[in-house]
């Protein structure tokens, strides 16, 4: 278990899709003992609308804290703007402003407040970490869906494989999820 992570929409997104399954209320919680998530990352999160309710409920019970930077310190300010400022030169496009905004604040906001782990699901997030922002103080490093189901095969999250392998199935959201669980993510032993 991490001490404190910041959360992506499309990782709340892919864990909440099912009505069923609640593996974003359930899961989340597992992953770290204290959990931020930027409000504008939080905004973006309107479908589908169980992954819209389990998220409530974790804020509503204090699992999930909603953050800004309104309220960081003067001197995380200015880390936060410079991080802002790098990444969105990058990862936003002046045509469409919303897209990766929600990704370009909880950065920024990782880098400034220390935050180590970024819980998203996007696959080539972690070279422009490295690039833009990783300096060997206070990294930052991605944590994927992928990255939950090592943890559980691992034994150091409390999960079955049938558990994961659901989760892995329903989030992935791939055609071929159950062939690539059972032979290459999380094989069955014989």
């Amino acid at each position: 278990m991490y001490e404190k992570i910041i959360v992506d929409a499309d990782l709340c997104i892919k864990l909440g899709c099912s009505e069923k399954y609640r593996f974003l209320f359930e899961v989340l919680p597992l992953i770290s003992e204290k959990i931020y998530m930027h409000e504008h990352a939080f905004s973006e999160v309107l479908i589908p609308e169980s992954a819209q309710k389990q998220l409530k409920e974790l804020v509503d019970k204090d699992v999930v804290s909603i953050v800004s930077e309104k309220a960081l310190s003067k001197q995380e300010k200015i880390i936060y703007r410079m991080a802002y400022k790098m990444l969105s030169e990058v990862m936003i496009d002046p045509s469409r402003p919303n897209k990766n905004k929600g990704e370009t604040c909880s950065l920024a906001y990782a880098k400034a407040t220390g935050i180590p782990i970024f819980a998203t699901d996007e696959k080539t997030l972690q070279p422009i970490i490295d690039k833009l922002l990783n300096t060997g103080i206070d990294d930052i490093h991605c944590f994927r869906i992928i990255d939950i189901i090592e943890l559980c095969r691992n034994g150091k999250m409390p999960l079955s494989r049938k558990y994961a392998k659901a989760l892995w199935r329903i989030a992935s959201g791939r055609k071929d999820a159950n062939d690539l669980f059972d032979s290459k993510i999380w094989p069955v032993m014989e």
